[in-house]
């Protein structure tokens, strides 16, 4: 090779390397595998049915399990929040909120639609489900 060429095809293929750092389409995030990213407490509907007012936290904690997020600031609400980032489609939130009175016990829940027992283990096993997510739990990634 001439000192002629080498001056041509290395200026040439670090602008071609370098412009193609710029582009949004990544052959190697194909070939990457990325697990499903289930985080936080995973209710049922099945689970909130067997919640009745007036059973003490220690009863709803036995049935829901531990909460997420035990706030400071509201010592008598625990959150339930159940976050699906999936390999494909989009981001799931869902969330279940108990209110307790001063004696710690049950006086409100708040949640949104929620799966069934079945529904959610078909959804863990990506098979095909008749759920369909509510569109106040869907969020669209930034792509």
């Amino acid at each position: 090779m001439s000192l002629r060429s080498v001056l041509v095809f290395v200026p040439a293929a670090a602008a071609v390397m370098t412009l193609g750092g710029c582009s949004s389409w990544n052959p190697v995030d194909q070939l990457i595998y990325r697990p499903d990213v289930p985080q936080g407490n995973l209710v049922t509907k099945e689970m909130v049915d067997e919640l009745e007012v007036g059973m003490t936290s220690a009863q709803v904690q036995f049935l829901l399990g531990e909460p997420l997020i035990r706030s400071q600031f509201h010592l008598n609400r625990w959150d339930y929040t159940y976050y699906m980032n999936p390999l494909k489609g989009d981001i799931q939130i869902r969330h279940v909120t108990v209110h307790f009175d001063d004696s710690n016990r049950l006086v409100r829940i708040d949640h949104g639609q929620l799966p069934t027992e079945q529904q959610a283990d078909r959804l863990i096993l990506k098979l095909p489900t008749d759920y369909v997510p509510a569109k106040d739990e869907i969020k669209a990634k930034s792509e």
